[in-house]
């Protein structure tokens, strides 16, 4: 029933860092769209927003694929939860990319100041490692033995 995986939307507070991080990854700005009530701010439940939407897509790709940023107009307060890389918390616990080479992805968001949360890890057959990527979301990279 399902195809392949669409889009992730992740709300930020400053879009300008996400899209710096994620291009890191292959993703390319696609469409910006404000959500300034009307249909869309609807949809979401949310009537009276107003937003940026911004959609990252994914270059060459097999499957589209895209990271979806808002950020609201004002910026919403901050939650005095816990820091969104603590993976023990309930709710979004990270997003995961496939790669072809781990070691040289790492090196590469390394190299752009990107902070390393784990040490690659041999699991299921495949190489995993952790990463602190925008607004203190955990991304993880994938290297399958396939």
């Amino acid at each position: 029933m399902i195809l392949n995986p669409d889009h992730v939307t992740i709300a930020v507070a400053d879009a300008g860092p996400a899209i710096e991080f994620f291009a890191l990854l292959g993703f390319r700005k696609h469409h910006v769209a404000t959500i300034d009530g009307g249909v869309p701010a609807r949809y979401m439940g949310m009537p009276g927003v107003k937003a940026q939407h911004i959609t990252l897509a994914l270059e060459g790709a097999a499957y589209p694929f895209e990271i979806q940023l808002l950020q609201f107009d004002p910026t919403p307060e901050t939650d005095p939860g816990a820091h969104p890389t603590n993976l023990r918390k309930r709710g979004f616990n990270h997003l995961a990319f496939r790669v072809d080479d781990i070691e040289a992805a790492t090196a590469h968001l390394v190299a752009n100041g990107v902070t390393v949360l784990s040490d690659e890890m041999d699991y299921i057959s495949r190489k995993l490692r952790l990463f602190e990527g925008p607004e203190g979301i955990t991304v993880e990279l994938v290297q399958r033995d396939d």
